[in-house]
């Protein structure tokens, strides 16, 4: 009779503890996914917070949204595939019916010196926007809006016209190249077609600062 109750209660204790155990994992658990939930949440709100803050102050007047650094070479290419659809997104996304997108020569004011309005009109952008091609790899001049840019500690978002050799750009933007999310143009029957929407692409500018 008494083997039979230590059995049981060895059986019994083993049974508490397995409870035990099983509860607390589960409370664990729950808080883990909780903590994840919560800092997902919080990571959306600082998203719209940030948005709201950039279409508040676009909505004032204050300046661009994107910034177009581009080789003179790409100027066709840049003006019907980038320029062109992407301000006419952010119109529609910000609502607000006038040029949200810097093209650099049309926003300079005549007779004044280049590098001070780029400067001017860079430090009223929200972001930077690279276009990498051949063209780009050798200008100096794109090189010296990179470095105004990074003087400014404006966000930098590289934009890949095609197939591109990293390698003999600088060792800046293949950190870039290597780090972040970049816009990619692709060919397709021998035309260069944006790999993403622009909707995205305007999402993620307004969401930075």
């Amino acid at each position: 009779m008494d083997l039979l109750t230590s059995l049981k209660s060895d059986c019994d204790r083993t049974t508490i503890i397995g409870a035990s155990v099983a509860s607390t994992l589960a409370v664990v658990l729950a808080l883990f996914f909780g903590i994840i939930v919560l800092r997902y949440r919080k990571k959306l709100g600082r998203r719209k917070d940030r948005m709201a803050r950039v279409i508040a102050n676009l909505n004032r007047g204050n300046g661009f949204a994107v910034y177009l650094i581009y080789s003179s070479v790409d100027e066709v290419f840049v003006r019907s595939a980038v320029y062109s659809p992407l301000n006419e997104k952010l119109r529609q996304v910000v609502g607000i019916d006038r040029d949200l997108v810097c093209i650099g020569d049309e926003q300079f004011r005549v007779g004044w010196n280049i590098y001070r309005e780029i400067y001017k009109c860079m430090e009223r952008s929200n972001v930077a926007v690279v276009v990498l091609s051949e063209g780009f790899a050798n200008s100096v001049f794109c090189d010296q809006e990179m470095d105004i840019a990074m003087q400014l500690k404006k966000p930098l978002i590289l934009l890949l016209k095609g197939d591109v050799d990293i390698n003999q750009y600088s060792e800046h933007i293949q950190i870039l190249y290597r780090t972040n999310v970049r816009i990619l143009f692709g060919y397709e029957d021998n035309e260069l077609v944006l790999k993403t929407s622009w909707d995205k692409v305007c999402e993620s500018f307004l969401q930075m600062e």
